[in-house]
This record gives structure tokens, sequence and C-alpha cells, in this order.
């Protein structure tokens, strides 16, 4: 595929440097290569990531790519991706039908190209996909701590639907309101918060177009210093879409358990970052997790059930 790009496309993107959330970094190039060097370093970089390559190329680039594929797709850029990441996973199986597991197809996120790693924790059955915003329901928070990790679970599937009620100007307002909601008792010992097993989460998602849900936001972890990793040993995670409307209004639209193991250690440590958290003048600094770890990680396809 980089072998068809215009000699001052390849150039362009054998330039860009590289994502820090990159799995395999590229190296700065010192000057402006030929093109059959630049033609090289795009391979080098994107050989086995069409989407990766097609998410950092522009509508024009895009164009002239379909048109060297014959393609008569145009558009904005979002359909010109699809359309030329189809022809090229076509060209990839010389034209046989695999099983997806084999060729997951990706989903438009953000007017990008995203693959859903197959959910690998627990989530509650979904009648239809992607899952729908669910309706309103009324609270019904356990009378005390959850006994069991299934007594947690099941306060979780009674969660979903329940609206959260104004944020105000707390960011953190939805997240307490939910874990009240699931009947969970600050201990302040700063270890997981249910029994010091399972960590809870909210992290924000919202549906697109097309109904698949994507996460908007990189959600905060710990503060810098306060074992970060070590919470996320075991999380509950749970989705929490906006409500527009006359006032601002949030819901839990599911949850996903996720168990810690080599797998979403590696991408942990991958998609683990610090940034300034708190008020304006503070010089406290949060970890986050980049919203790419859940593409990964299999929250996605627990929301949206997997690629089509």
């Amino acid at each position: 595929m980089a072998r068809l790009l215009a000699p001052e496309h390849v150039r362009r993107l054998a330039a860009l440097r590289a994502n820090r959330f990159d799995a395999r970094p590229a190296p700065v190039l010192a000057d402006v290569p030929d093109v059959a060097q630049a033609t090289d370093h795009v391979i080098a970089r994107w050989g086995d990531d069409l989407c990766g390559l097609l998410n950092a190329m522009t509508r024009g680039e895009l164009a002239a790519l379909a048109t060297r594929l014959r393609l008569t797709a145009g558009g904005r850029s979002p359909e010109l991706r699809l359309a030329v990441w189809s022809r090229g996973a076509e060209l990839e199986r010389n034209g046989v039908d695999v099983e997806p597991g084999l060729q997951p197809r990706p989903i438009l996120l953000g007017g990008h190209l995203v693959i859903q790693a197959p959910a690998r924790g627990m989530a509650p059955p979904a009648e239809s996909w992607p899952r729908p915003l669910p309706p309103p329901r009324a609270p019904a928070p356990p009378p005390e701590d959850p006994d069991s990790l299934d007594d947690l679970l099941a306060a979780a599937d009674r969660l979903v639907g329940v609206r959260l009620g104004p944020r105000g100007r707390d960011k953190g307002a939805w997240g307490l309101r939910a874990a009240e909601l699931l009947g969970l008792v600050e201990r302040g010992h700063g270890e997981p918060d249910w029994r010091g097993d399972v960590e809870v989460k909210t992290v924000p998602v919202a549906a697109e177009a097309s109904g698949h849900w994507g996460v908007v936001e990189d959600p905060a972890i710990a503060m810098v210093g306060d074992h970060g990793l070590a919470k996320l040993q075991r999380t509950l995670w749970l989705a929490r879409a906006t409500i527009d409307g006359d006032v601002a209004d949030a819901t839990i639209v599911s949850w996903y358990l996720l168990d810690w193991d080599s797998e979403v250690a590696r991408l942990a440590r991958r998609y683990l970052h610090e940034r300034p958290k708190g008020p304006r003048g503070t010089q406290g600094r949060g970890m986050y997790l980049s919203k790419r770890f859940f593409a990964d990680a299999g929250l996605l396809a627990a929301l949206n059930g997997g690629a089509p």
C-alpha cells in the first residue's frame, strides 16, 4: 500500500513524529529522505498496521490512494479510510472470505479506524449491539457494603440506567454518586474501593452517529505516587454517558470487570501517562489511562458487540 503513495505524500508521512502511545515508535528522521527511503520508513512503521497508516493520512492523500486502487468512494476522510481499508483487507486475503477473528473489521470512532480487541472481562448480557442507551430506572442501592463479588455485580446491574443527577463543578461527583449507589463504603486507606479487592472507576463514553460507543476522555487513575497500577489489579469499569437536557445529567450504560493478567499489565504500562491534575495553579500531577486502552482491553467490544 505504501508503494502506491505519491512521492510528496510518502515523504510527509515519513516525517511524522510518532505518537507516545504507538506500539512501535519510529525514529525521527534528521532530514527529508528520498522517496525510496521514505517508503521504507513508512513500511517499517505501519507495515502491519493499515488502520494506523490510514488514520495518519489527510483527505487528499486518501482520495489519491483510492484512485490508485480504482475505488469510486468519495466523501469525507472517514468514509475514504473505511473504503481503502476494505480494499486493502481484500487484497491481503486474496479475495477469500475469512473469519472476523483472523481479520477483524475496524469501526469508525471520531473519524478514525479503531480495531476492537475481543472482550476479555465480564460484562452483563445485551439484547442488541451496540448497547442502547438504557431507559431511566430508579436507584436501588444495597443497604450495606456488598458481601461478595456476585453481590457487587448485582448492584452494578441495578445501576445501569440510573440517572446520576447534575454534576456541578466537581468533576468527580458522578463517580462518587455511582460508588454510593453500589453501596461502597469509603475507608480512606488508599486501597481498592470494594474490600481492598476491586477498584471501581467510571469511564466517560458517548455514542456516535453509527451507534457505536467510544471513550471520549482519558480517565484519571490516581495521583502520581499513589500506586495507581496496584489499584488496577481488578477493576470494575462503569461506562458513563452524559445526557444533555435542561440540566446536564449522566447514566451508567454498562459495566466491565477486568482482571489483571500479563496482557492487561502490558497495555497499562503502554497507555498510562502523567499530566497535571487539580485546580489551576496547583502542582499536582495525576496518572491517566489513554482511551486507546479500552479498545485493546476489550471494553469497547463489550459495548459494541465486536466489529461488524
